[in-house]
């Protein structure tokens, strides 16, 4: 089966040999959109009705559909689960006609409060072009989803100033530490802190005491850094950049890291947050350096706090991170702390 980072290789390498044909079907304008920034969405509740959508890899385990379906419904919510959730074009969940019709019929439906993954993998970018913005601007409800899915919610939230979440999508685990961490972000409209264990600190791999303060950017560190050049990255001044992985070894965490700060991302943002990037061990540690080394290469002389080895992405528990709320870092207690409300 795929991983992720085949996924996104082969994706790129579809997009180059599309070619013109693909560029002169780009006919939808990138607005600056006059809209309160943050737009913040309505918060769900009990009885909301939700959409499922295929945004990006196909579901090849019916399994995965049903057991989310009785997750939404165990935390009173409605599933409409969309066509794309059941399709397959190649390793994609539909063609990108339908997977974006779907995307379009779940922000336009004024009954459906929240539009949520039924997994990542690769496709979520090659919608970009042909997505009309105001579809959110005129339409804010909660866009939520992690992986492949970084691609929209950052864009989401650069382009319209919505805020997005970062967080579960349909086939990663739904254990108590997730559902408990999404309740909280979606659900209620008290400010929303989230903190780390002192055992889980003590695992970090880097870290850099101190406090920051900015909105949050980011996600999984492969489709993000695949955002470089386009329209849809983000503005990095200021902000607490996210970053998770999975699967990749710590020299692909290097070209990453390295493509960022020739960028000049880290010398723009505020703070950094890492996850836990489960499975990105050497596979010949006698011929590479550690993850932990990397990471110190890249950041030892950081002038702006660190904190790593958060429950977030590719991991067991996961916490749900908006973007586009204005937050506070602290390393030193491990604490994330939004100023205002997230959904209201």
């Amino acid at each position: 089966m795929p991983n992720r980072r085949d996924f996104v290789r082969w994706g790129m390498l579809g997009a180059l040999m599309l070619g013109t044909s693909r560029l002169s079907a780009h006919t939808v304008p990138i607005p600056n959109l006059n809209v309160p920034n943050p737009l913040v969405p309505p918060r769900l509740k009990q009885g909301d009705k939700v959409a499922v959508v295929g945004l990006a890899g196909a579901v090849w385990n019916p399994k995965v559909i049903s057991g989310f379906k009785l997750t939404l419904k165990e935390l009173g919510l409605t599933a409409w689960l969309a066509p794309s959730v059941y399709c397959r074009s190649g390793y994609l969940s539909g063609t990108d006609e339908e997977r974006l019709k779907d995307l379009k019929q779940a922000l336009l439906d004024p009954e459906i409060k929240a539009v949520f993954c039924i997994r990542g993998g690769w496709g979520t970018a090659r919608l970009m072009e042909d997505v009309d913005w105001t579809w959110f601007s005129e339409n804010p409800k909660i866009i939520i989803g992690f992986s492949d899915i970084t691609f929209l919610i950052n864009a989401i939230n650069h382009r319209t100033g919505l805020v997005s979440y970062h967080g579960p999508v349909g086939n990663s685990g739904w254990n108590a530490f997730t559902v408990d961490a999404l309740k909280k972000a979606l659900f209620e409209t008290e400010t929303l802190k989230l903190g780390m264990t002192p055992s889980q600190m003590t695992k970090a791999k880097i870290s850099r005491p101190g406090k920051a303060t900015g909105t949050l950017i980011g996600g999984n560190l492969c489709v993000f850094v695949s955002m470089l050049g386009s329209p849809y990255f983000p503005d990095c001044h200021g902000k607490i950049l996210v970053l998770e992985e999975i699967g990749e070894e710590p020299y692909r965490i290097d070209r990453m890291l390295t493509s960022l700060r020739l960028a000049g991302v880290f010398s723009q943002i505020s703070g950094l947050i890492l996850g836990q990037f489960t499975d990105c061990s050497p596979a010949s540690p006698q011929q590479s350096y550690s993850l932990s080394e990397v990471l110190q290469q890249h950041f030892g002389t950081a002038t702006f706090p660190i904190l790593s080895n958060a429950p977030l992405g590719h991991t067991e528990n996961k916490w749900t991170l908006p973007l586009g709320v204005e937050a506070t870092l602290d390393a030193d207690l491990g604490t994330l702390t939004y100023l205002n409300p997230v959904v209201k």
